[in-house]
């Protein structure tokens, strides 16, 4: 390991495990059932990870493209049963080239809150917009100020497994709707020793107004949104939101 980011990766399922991907997977292929007005084959994950989500897809049947910018994450993803289903490439979620169409995008996990300059976001949903299909879907989840500010706010948290150790120093900006989580990571060296790797994750909050209107710009619109998981609208204290854009072609 070479870095805080590569030693994330390689814990990073074990820290998402309370994640169920097939869930994930069901919740997404339903509502692109629902939503969608043309045929869905082709689907591209923005920001996959370690790809748990992306692999749940494939095993439906969708021809997926897994986008990530950290090859160590992609690694993890391309050593899974059922990786040789996804083509993966690690490219700039802000900036991707996919050589063409596809019927729907998706984006989970929180990943557009990690992209904190909106003009970078703005770009990404522009390239979204131009690579969609006409009648085909962008799906997404985002991070609630709910979240940001009561349940992370100024918080200490920590998470002690049998091979590594997880100390999180959590800040949030309500001025700027920034969010830095100050993260450490003790692992087990084959020695028995603890090696310490540092890394900052930031996050901003994004009001639903924001996305509507770069979308908007991209040429989608917004269809639906729903709760986390939840086949209904997003209830006040919501601490995630999904989100529905369509090009033009749905209902």
């Amino acid at each position: 390991m070479d870095n805080f980011y590569d030693a994330l990766a390689m814990y990073y399922d074990t820290m998402q495990s309370d994640m169920d991907p097939a869930s994930w997977a069901d919740f997404i292929s339903m509502l692109i059932k629902r939503h969608a007005s043309r045929k869905t084959d082709t689907i591209t994950d923005l920001g996959c990870g370690t790809g748990s989500v992306t692999i749940e897809l494939a095993n439906k049947g969708f021809d997926m493209t897994g986008i990530d910018s950290a090859e160590e994450m992609l690694s993890q993803a391309s050593s899974k049963d059922g990786a040789d289903k996804v083509f993966w490439s690690a490219q700039d979620i802000t900036d991707f080239d996919i050589g063409g169409k596809n019927d729907c995008f998706i984006s989970t996990l929180d990943t557009v809150d990690h992209i904190t300059d909106g003009k970078a976001l703005e770009k990404l949903f522009a390239n979204v917009g131009m690579c969609l299909e006409d009648g085909g879907l962008f799906i997404f989840d985002a991070i609630t100020e709910q979240h940001l500010d009561s349940t992370l706010a100024d918080n200490v948290f920590y998470e002690d497994y049998d091979d590594f150790t997880l100390l999180w120093l959590n800040g949030y900006d309500k001025e700027t709707k920034t969010n830095r989580a100050e993260l450490t990571l003790f692992t087990i060296t084959d020695d028995g020793l603890y090696e310490r790797f540092d890394g900052e994750l930031v996050e901003k909050y994004y009001p639903a107004e924001f996305f509507i209107d770069v979308a908007g710009k991209a040429g989608m619109q917004l269809i639906a949104t729903y709760g986390e998981l939840k086949d209904s609208r997003p209830e006040d204290d919501e601490e995630r939101i999904f989100f529905v854009f369509g090009k033009k072609g749905n209902s």
